[in-house]
């Protein structure tokens, strides 16, 4: 791996070789990481080329990794609806109600940055099957309370439903 480093100090400079040694250091389980630290694979795995590729793109892309607010596939969402708030509040419910696929989506637009066609194709697809899955009332009560927060519980919507004040 360090000869990867040295080459890419080469061609990229010391505060990129230094840039990536910190995404290592903070991300050790990313894909790219494992992917840039496979060597001695002699029939599979990633090639010499390929893994300096890794090393460059984890350089240019540097923000994404080492930022500790970086942009998320909610922002590429807000982005592709515009000011739609019906296709927004309906798209973020069902990633509220399913942290799981928003993680996978956070976790997809942090190696990516939705960049290209690929990436880009990928994110939309999950655009339109969030938008597109009906939800039912136990994910449509999960999404409302993430939504609730650090609110108090007396001044949620939630609260007003469970105790028939909801007039909506």
């Amino acid at each position: 791996m360090y000869g990867i480093l040295s080459q890419l100090a080469k061609k990229m400079g010391r505060p990129a070789m230094r840039r990536v040694l910190n995404i290592i250091k903070d991300h050790p389980d990313a894909r790219p990481i494992r992917n840039l630290k496979a060597e001695g694979r002699p029939y599979y795995g990633p090639t010499e080329e390929s893994r300096l590729g890794i090393a460059e793109s984890l350089a240019q892309g540097s923000d994404r990794w080492l930022n500790p607010y970086p942009g998320t596939f909610m922002n590429y969402v807000r982005g592709k609806v515009g000011n739609d708030q019906q296709r927004f509040r309906r798209i973020s419910d069902f990633f509220r109600a399913n942290p799981d696929k928003r993680k996978t989506m956070d976790d997809w637009y942090q190696e990516t940055g939705g960049e290209g066609w690929w990436s880009r194709s990928f994110l939309d697809d999950m655009i339109r099957e969030a938008e597109t899955t009906p939800m039912g009332l136990e994910e449509l009560a999960a999404a409302e309370l993430s939504r609730v927060g650090k609110r108090p519980y007396t001044t949620s919507a939630v609260n007003r439903y469970l105790t028939k004040q909801f007039d909506e």
